[in-house]
């Protein structure tokens, strides 16, 4: 693993905020916080922008903290989240934008699975997301009309990478994989708000709990990476 050259100003007494510096983490804040709960300020025709600069920061990170196959893998499914990002913001771009999203989870499945561990143990682990993805499928395919092949192939997709993050040869891969978890329940708000039941205030849970998952799967990988403990099986 590459070293970096620089030593910034890090976040002390948790593990998983070790190798990040103060500055990213207030921007990466800030600027969720802004595309979430000020949509009001942002130009219309900018909004895509502004919601992938969380994003771009997280990319920054994965790029400069990891090295290798997992820079490349996490690397990957950023930008694939970027893409999915901006083609949700615009109209008519549905399908695409999904089909960019199954992309990633496509991605972080494989950086996942390189660094599996089998564990019995962690079985129950499979067992939770196989019940949350049934029980999705069940509520959301019936009222997904046309949509219903596109979106089980996504759930099937998200399921696999959310099951494979509880795997990984990791002693604290619960960062990931509740990141992951969080990804799916994040997802779901999506599908629910546009084919069951649109709610209030569903733009700031969605984008909530989405920059959210993709914080914890990033730090949870940068993390395990600065460790050395990644093993390819």
């Amino acid at each position: 693993m590459t070293t970096p050259t620089t030593t910034p100003t890090h976040i002390p007494g948790n593990p998983i905020l070790a190798q990040v510096p103060m500055l990213w983490l207030v921007a990466f804040v800030g600027f969720s916080l802004f595309y979430i709960a000020l949509p009001g300020l942002i130009p219309t025709g900018w909004r895509w922008l502004f919601k992938i600069i969380p994003i771009a920061l997280l990319l920054f990170l994965a790029l400069t903290r990891t090295a290798g196959r997992v820079r490349t893998l996490l690397g990957l499914g950023l930008m694939l989240s970027a893409i999915g990002d901006v083609l949700l913001a615009m109209d008519g771009l549905f399908v695409q934008g999904l089909a960019a999203f199954l992309l990633a989870q496509v991605t972080y499945t494989v950086l996942f699975v390189s660094q599996r561990r089998w564990q019995s143990r962690r079985l129950p682990w499979a067992a939770l997301i196989l019940v949350y993805g049934l029980v999705c499928m069940l509520v959301i395919l019936p009222a997904a009309g046309d949509m219903q092949l596109p979106v089980t192939a996504y759930m099937i997709a998200i399921s696999l990478m959310a099951i494979a993050a509880g795997f990984r040869n990791d002693q604290q891969f619960l960062w990931v994989a509740m990141g992951a978890l969080i990804f799916m329940i994040s997802d779901t708000l999506i599908a629910v708000e546009r084919f069951v039941s649109p709610f209030a205030y569903s733009g700031i849970a969605v984008m909530g709990t989405y920059y959210c998952a993709q914080l914890l799967i990033c730090l949870g990988i940068v993390r395990h990476s600065s460790t050395g403990q990644e093993k390819f099986l």
